[in-house]
């Protein structure tokens, strides 16, 4: 008999070669690069997180689960993590997509606040990725205008840069990184998970930042038309923002019961942005029969009608056909015009 030789193993298909090039800044957990992928030659970022050494196996355990969990989420505007794996002198690293870009802070504190259609579209993008994760039961749980990258142009998506720190991710780092005061709801921040209610706040907070400049309030009622000046829809925006961070049922502020109600919300607002001057009071005046308006948010301000985040229609009354196939066309243009000012 021919003596029996060992089988060779498959290879490991997982295995990839990626280079850092550029330190670029520090995130919460670690310092981050911009890198390439040495396979295909596609730029990535390299994040090196500051992991614990007895909890390296562990972490890369779970960061792998994490990325296998990830595959199902194809085709959103998710920047999350593609590879995780060690160097030769055993540092943890992870890769994700190429996080380069002018993110809503950076943009913010180079140009100032965008005009408020502006601000309502990236909200409207925000929904409906945040609306499609929800389909899937996943759930993020805090967005930051520093992880939010925009669109250099009309090819390009919306994109968050998803570190999954609510989900504890990153726990067995030297300095887990705590939910944010501003930007997380008050049952994240006291370590409940994550739900639709905790997205709905957290983009209601980044729709604050967007529209004024400032973080929000932690606590209290956000009313951002009182930081920055929003045009003669100021109690509508500020009627969404209190919607989403501080509903109140006593007062007859109802709390916003999925992403769709609100993702529609924003739309209807936004297109009301749109429209001749006669369709803006045309809208105004629209409520159900025998309800009356509901008392400003802000003392002194104008009323707006009950159940106001239901009040847009878009029928013959209000809108020709000509202006609602032209109001998405023009909501990007205008985003498009800011970015290349």
């Amino acid at each position: 008999m021919l003596p029996r030789q060992p089988t060779p193993s498959p290879p490991d298909l997982g295995k990839r070669k990626y280079r850092a090039i550029r330190r670029v800044g520090r995130w919460l957990v670690g310092n981050v690069y911009s890198g390439e992928d040495l396979s295909s030659g596609e730029p990535v970022t390299v994040l090196f997180p500051d992991v614990v050494t007895a909890e390296v196996t562990p972490f890369i355990t779970a960061m792998n689960d994490e990325i296998g969990r990830n595959r199902l989420l194809v085709g959103l505007p998710i920047l999350g993590f593609q590879y995780v794996g060690q160097t030769i002198d055993k540092r943890v690293f992870c890769v994700l997509p190429d996080a380069r870009g002018t993110t809503i802070d950076g943009f913010t504190r180079a140009r100032g606040v965008p005009p408020p259609v502006a601000a309502l579209q990236v909200a409207v993008m925000l929904a409906d990725a945040l609306m499609r994760l929800h389909y899937r039961s996943r759930f993020i749980g805090e967005l930051r205008p520093w992880t939010v990258l925009l669109p250099s142009d009309r090819s390009e998506h919306l994109r968050v840069i998803d570190l999954g720190i609510t989900r504890g991710m990153f726990d067995r780092t030297i300095a887990p990184p705590k939910p944010s005061a501003n930007y997380a709801s008050p049952h994240v921040r006291g370590g409940g998970e994550p739900g639709v209610s905790d997205d709905i706040y957290t983009l209601g907070a980044l729709l604050y930042y967007t529209l004024c400049g400032r973080h929000p309030p932690p606590s209290g009622t956000p009313l951002p038309s009182i930081r920055h000046k929003l045009g003669p829809f100021s109690s509508f925006l500020d009627g969404m923002v209190v919607q989403a961070m501080a509903p109140d049922p006593e007062k007859g502020i109802e709390p916003l019961v999925d992403m769709l109600g609100f993702s529609r919300a924003l739309r209807g607002l936004r297109d009301l942005h749109r429209l001749s001057e006669e369709g803006q009071r045309a809208v105004l005046m629209l409520r159900s029969e025998g309800r009356g308006a509901r008392p400003p948010p802000v003392p002194g301000g104008t009323p707006f009608p009950e159940r106001a985040l239901g009040f847009v229609q878009t029928g013959p009354l209000v809108l020709t056909q000509k202006e609602i196939e032209s109001i998405e066309t023009q909501s990007f243009a205008e985003l498009d015009s800011v970015e290349s000012e």
